[in-house]
């Protein structure tokens, strides 16, 4: 049985890259599931293949999950060629030259895009388990890496606001407390500033007689 050598790099970073190996005869379905693997995501969007040409052109679709297939009349309707669904395609059906390519796109709302190139065909080897990831190079990404930013971000205004060891503390009430502690003058410091302000008026009051005083005796002598 022949085994394909697959490159996958994120699309934005070819430095961090997996090298996988599968059978010809493993469907689609198996190959996002290694790709999940290897970048140590937890597989629970929607993802899809799209087999691409030397340029890197999205062409024929396939989609993982059956909710994610267009209805018949909306395919004959816009032209287009339909969806497959990944449990049903063997990755040899779209092999068609040495350099194979495919843009993999997992979870459409971050739209992680993985680059992927067959690099060679080689013969399985007994007594190993395909799909395989053989190689790893760089560190790959968090898979939340905005929600983790926000936690990072929250982190910092919990410990200045001096709440950061509250016990299982719930978000919503969390930012309450943070919108809490915002600068501002609180009515024990406005009746203290007043005091102050009403001290330096009578005292300028005090002076004003003292200078009207003197002022008399001058005119006097």
């Amino acid at each position: 049985m022949a085994v394909y050598r697959f490159k996958v790099y994120l699309e934005d970073n070819e430095d961090i890259y997996r090298d996988i190996d599968i059978k010809a005869s493993h469907t689609f379905e198996e190959f996002h599931k290694i790709i999940q693997e290897a970048f140590k995501f937890d597989a629970k969007h929607a993802a899809a293949f799209f087999v691409s040409d030397d340029y890197w052109r999205k062409g024929q679709e396939i989609t993982l999950r059956k909710e994610d297939l267009p209805l018949e009349e909306d395919e004959i309707r816009k032209k287009v060629e339909p969806k497959k669904l990944m449990s049903d395609v063997k990755i040899a059906k779209y092999i068609d030259q040495p350099h194979q390519r495919f843009v993999y796109i997992f979870d459409p709302i971050v739209k992680w895009g993985f680059m992927i190139e067959m690099m060679k065909i080689t013969d399985e080897l007994p007594k190993i388990k395909y799909p395989l990831i053989i190689k790893s190079f760089g560190t790959a990404p968090k898979q939340y890496k905005q929600l983790n930013m926000a936690k990072e971000e929250l982190s910092s205004d919990l410990a200045m606001a001096g709440l950061l060891d509250e016990p299982d503390l719930p978000e919503e009430d969390i930012y309450k407390i943070i919108d809490t502690n915002e600068e501002g003058i609180e009515d024990d410091d406005l009746i203290n500033l007043e005091a102050e302000e009403g001290e330096d008026t009578e005292n300028d009051d005090e002076l004003t007689d003292n200078e009207n005083h003197i002022e008399t005796e001058h005119q006097e002598d």
